[in-house]
């Protein structure tokens, strides 16, 4: 309620039907109140009422429509994130019944080893292991040599595969290296990213073991790992036979 209010017994004038039934109380508390002092008090004190409904329903409001803003600004994040990162290199490991991917890398006795050469000629025992780092690597790759006569049985070419540069294999190679198939630096990743062992990216802590067949499939796959730094020859022996149905 606004404007001023007058009393009808000594005309004060005040601001509210409020101070005016105050003022009767105070100075006139002989008269009786009037009904229209109280439907005014009735009126203000709704008024009040409205008002503070109103309050709480815009602050209500404000903190509902600052929710919703955050929670597009949010939505909007989480889709822009989604439309433009740079997309992810595939981490699916190729596996059994996959066509074998082509690489072309260099090995220790010179020149470079192509796998779809080998396509119709031979099969091929990929070993990718984590090199001259690894003394249970090493010894795996010479136990190895244990295997060839069975290997050559069954035509198949071992190559292993290691993160280390080619300067940093050849002396070793030439002195200690094993005598069966070919050892190949990936010193870049080539086949590392084609493949993906277990743990790749140069610290493998585990050895992979893919066979591919002399029709260019994979026809089995073993990730040793990780932890597990040399497998029983007579494990992987036992899976190549299986494998080629020798």
């Amino acid at each position: 309620m606004t404007g001023l209010v007058e009393c009808d017994r000594c005309h004060s004038k005040f601001s509210s039907y409020t101070a005016l039934s105050q003022h009767y109380e105070a100075k006139h508390h002989n008269v009786a109140k009037t009904t229209e002092i109280m439907k005014g008090v009735a009126a203000e004190k709704e008024l009040e009422k409205y008002k503070a409904t109103l309050h709480h329903t815009s602050g209500s409001s404000r903190t509902k429509l600052a929710a919703f803003i955050l929670i597009l600004v949010i939505a909007v994040g989480v889709i822009g994130y989604v439309a433009f990162r740079p997309k992810q290199e595939a981490v699916e490991s190729v596996g059994v019944g996959s066509k074998a991917p082509d690489f072309t890398l260099p090995t220790t006795s010179g020149g470079t080893f192509t796998l779809s050469a080998n396509r119709g000629k031979s099969n091929v025992l990929l070993l990718f292991d984590e090199g001259l780092s690894c003394q249970p690597c090493l010894q795996q790759m010479h136990d190895l040599d244990e295997l060839n006569a069975q290997f050559s049985g069954m035509h198949v070419l071992v190559v292993s595969i290691t993160p280390d540069s080619m300067g940093q294999l050849q002396g070793w190679a030439s002195s200690n290296g094993p005598q069966y198939g070919l050892v190949l630096s990936d010193a870049n990743q080539v086949a590392f990213k084609l493949y993906h062992p277990v743990g790749s990216g140069g610290t493998m802590m585990t050895h992979t073991f893919i066979l591919v067949n002399e029709s260019g499939a994979i026809v089995w796959r073993q990730d040793y790992g990780p932890g597990t730094m040399y497998v029983q020859n007579s494990e992987i022996l036992a899976a190549v036979k299986s494998a080629l149905g020798a």
